[in-house]
C-alpha cells in the first residue's frame, strides 16, 4: 500500500475513533498488516511509574500473560530493542535478531524486528510500536516510513485523548469545588481529582496563614497526608515557601539540586524523589497557597519523566479554580459568623434580662425567708413554699444557661464518619419516654451512605424535635421518624443546598396541630416560641447544628395536619 494511501486511511481512523485503546489497537493491526509482520505490540510510557507498559498486541502468541511479561526483561539501559528505542527516540530495525546486540529472545520464531518511537511535541517518547517477522531481512525503508506515519497518528491520538481527559478533569474539579461545603472537603477533592484524572502520582496542597506567614499542609495524595495540619513551611522557606513568597511556579527535574530546596516534608524518600512542579494559588489580594505535584524517580536511567509546560499550564488552571473556591468559602464563613455574632448579641441581651428577672425573684424569696426566720412562731409551711420557689428559680436559671451554652456551641463540631440510622436510634433511646401517649413509628433505610457527623450534637438536635412532637401531643398522637437517600432536586428546592452533592434525608413527622403558615419563617429564629418552656432557642439550636454539618432543615407540614421537619445531611465521599 502506498504511504500516502496509508496516511489517509489511519487519519480517517483516528478521526472516527474516540477511545485511545481502540485507536492504538486498530493502528497496530494495520501497521502489522502493511509491513507483512507476524505480530506486534504498542508499549506506552507510564511517566508516574517510570516504565513501559504494553497497551495492546496483535498476532500469533499474544495473551494477557505475555503482555505482562514481555517488558519485564527490559530491566536497564540498553536491554531490549523496545527499551533502546524508548530511550533514544530513534527508529530501530534489525534483519537478524540472532546477531543483534539489543535483541532479547521472547518468541522463538522471530528473525526480524522493527521498532518505531511515538514522539510528542516536546520530543519525548510516549510509546513504541514494535513489529516482528519470522523472515530474515523482512523490513525495509518503505516499511519504516509506513510505521513512522502510523506512529505520528498514534501521537496525535494520545494528545487528543489527554486533552479530552484534561477537559473532563477541569469540569469534574469545577463541579466538585462548587459542591464542596467547606475548605477541608474542597482540598481533599482537588487532591483526588488532580492526582487520578491528570495522572500526577503525588499531589499536595498548602494554604497560607497570612498572620503567621506560614504555609500549612491541608491534604496530600500519599504518605504525607498523615501530616495534614502539622506540616508547615515558613514564607520563603524551601521550594514551596519560595513559590508562595514570589507568586511564581517552579518546575524542575531534580529538586534536590536546587539551592532553594530544604526537604522538610517529602512525599517520597530523598533517593526516590523525581520531577517537581509547584504553582501558587492566587486569591484576590495575592497568594493564598501552593499546589505541588511530584513524580517518583524512574528505575531506568534513560527515562525522562519531567513535567512539561503543558503540565504547568494545567496545574495553574487548577490552582486558579481552587483559589476562587477557597476565597468564596472563606467569605461565606465570615458572613455566617457575622450573622451568628449578631444573634449572640441579641441573645446575650435577652438572656441577661431573663436571668435578671429570675435573680430578682430569688432575691425576693430570700428576703422573705430572712423575715420569717426572725419571727418567733413556727413558719414551716411558709419555709417550704419559699424553698420550692427558690428551687424552681435556680432550675430555671440552669435551663437558661444550658440553652445559652448549646446555642453558642452549636457550630463547634468534632466530626467522624457515622451511620445516620445509629444516631437516630440512640436519640430515640435517650429521648423518647418509655411510657408515652404518643405512638412511635420508625422506618430507617438500611445501607445509607455514611455522613461526617458530631453524634452528640446531632442527638441534641434530634432530641429537641422528639420533645417538641411529644409536647404538642400530650393527649396522644403519632411521631414517625424516617431516613432515606435524598433526591438532589430536594436539596435545592427544600433547603437551598447544592444540587451536586449527595445527601441523606431524616424526617420527623407528627400528628399534632402543625405549624401555622405565618410562623414557618419564624420558628428557627432565636427567641421565637409557641411553648411556655425555654427561651425559644430550641429550633434555632437545631438549625445551627444541622447547618454546621453543611446540611439544611425545613418544616414542610400543613397546619392542623401535623408538623413535618425535614433534615438533609451531606454524605461522605
Amino acid at each position: 500500500m502506498p504511504e500516502l494511501s496509508l496516511i489517509n486511511e489511519v487519519t480517517a481512523l483516528a478521526a472516527s475513533t474516540a477511545d485511545l485503546s481502540e485507536l492504538l489497537q486498530a493502528l497496530l493491526e494495520r501497521g502489522v498488516r502493511v509491513v507483512n509482520g507476524k505480530r506486534g505490540f504498542v508499549a506506552l510510557v507510564d511517566f508516574d511509574q517510570g516504565r513501559l507498559v504494553i497497551q495492546c498486541g496483535t498476532g500469533e502468541g499474544w495473551t494477557d500473560d505475555k503482555k505482562e511479561q514481555r517488558l519485564l526483561l527490559h530491566t536497564g539501559e540498553g536491554k531490549g530493542i523496545t527499551t533502546y528505542v524508548a530511550a533514544t527516540g530513534k527508529l530501530y530495525r534489525t534483519g537478524d535478531v540472532d546477531q543483534d546486540p539489543y535483541y532479547i529472545p521472547y518468541f522463538p520464531d522471530v528473525r526480524s524486528e522493527i521498532a518505531v518511537p511515538i514522539l510528542d511535541a516536546h520530543g519525548r517518547t510516549r510509546g513504541v510500536i514494535n513489529v516482528d517477522s519470522p523472515q530474515r531481512d523482512a523490513f525495509d525503508e518503505q516499511d519504516e516510513a509506513c510505521l513512522r506515519a502510523i506512529a505520528n497518528i498514534a501521537s496525535v491520538g494520545i494528545a487528543i485523548s489527554e486533552h479530552r481527559s484534561r477537559e473532563r478533569a477541569f469540569v469534574e474539579i469545577g463541579t466538585e469545588l462548587a459542591a464542596s461545603p467547606d475548605i477541608a472537603s474542597l482540598v481533599a477533592k482537588v487532591i483526588k481529582v488532580t492526582a487520578e484524572v491528570l495522572r500526577f502520582e503525588d499531589c499536595s496542597l498548602f494554604l497560607l496563614d497570612a498572620d503567621r506567614q506560614t504555609l500549612t499542609l491541608q491534604a496530600s495524595r500519599g504518605r504525607l497526608n498523615d501530616r495534614a495540619g502539622t506540616a508547615t513551611y515558613k514564607l520563603g522557606e524551601g521550594l514551596t515557601g519560595w513559590i508562595a513568597e514570589h507568586g511564581l511556579p517552579i518546575r524542575t527535574t531534580n529538586p534536590q539540586s536546587d539551592p532553594r530546596w530544604r526537604g522538610l516534608h517529602q512525599e517520597y524518600p530523598a533517593e526516590e524523589m523525581g520531577a517537581y512542579l509547584g504553582v501558587p494559588i492566587e486569591g484576590r489580594r495575592g497568594v493564598i497557597g501552593v499546589l505541588r505535584v511530584l513524580r517518583r524517580r524512574s528505575k531506568f536511567p534513560w527515562f525522562r519523566n519531567e513535567f512539561t509546560g503543558d503540565d504547568e499550564g494545567v496545574l495553574i488552571s487548577i490552582a486558579s479554580q481552587v483559589g476562587a473556591a477557597v476565597e468564596s468559602l472563606r467569605l461565606t464563613d465570615r458572613v455566617v459568623n457575622a450573622e451568628r455574632m449578631a444573634a449572640w448579641g441579641e441573645m446575650s441581651a435577652r438572656s441577661a434580662h431573663m436571668i435578671g428577672n429570675r435573680v430578682f425573684a430569688i432575691k425576693g424569696d430570700l428576703n422573705e425567708l430572712e423575715h420569717w426566720l426572725g419571727q418567733p412562731e413556727d413558719r414551716r409551711e411558709q419555709f417550704k413554699e419559699l424553698a420550692e420557689s427558690i428551687r424552681k428559680g435556680v432550675f430555671r436559671l440552669e435551663e437558661i444557661l444550658t440553652e445559652f451554652r448549646d446555642f453558642v456551641m452549636a457550630t463547634s463540631l468534632s466530626l467522624t464518619e457515622w451511620d445516620i440510622n445509629e444516631i437516630v436510634r440512640q436519640s430515640v433511646d435517650e429521648s423518647f419516654p418509655k411510657r408515652c401517649p404518643v405512638r412511635l413509628e420508625m422506618s430507617l433505610t438500611s445501607d445509607l451512605p455514611k455522613i461526617a457527623a458530631d453524634p452528640t450534637k446531632l442527638k441534641r438536635s434530634f432530641s429537641e424535635l422528639i420533645e417538641n412532637a411529644i409536647s404538642f401531643q400530650q393527649d396522644g398522637g403519632l411521631l414517625r421518624i424516617t431516613t432515606c437517600p435524598a433526591l438532589r432536586k430536594e436539596a435545592r428546592t427544600l433547603c437551598g443546598l447544592s444540587g451536586k452533592q449527595d445527601y441523606v434525608k431524616i424526617e420527623f413527622a407528627d400528628a399534632g396541630p402543625g405549624v401555622p403558615q405565618e410562623n414557618k419563617d419564624k420558628i428557627f429564629t432565636p427567641f421565637f416560641s409557641s411553648r411556655a418552656k425555654g427561651m425559644g432557642l430550641g429550633l434555632s439550636i437545631v438549625k445551627g447544628i444541622v447547618e454546621a454539618h453543611h446540611g439544611g432543615i425545613c418544616e414542610v407540614g400543613e397546619e392542623n395536619s401535623g408538623a413535618r421537619f425535614v433534615i438533609l445531611l451531606p454524605t461522605v465521599g
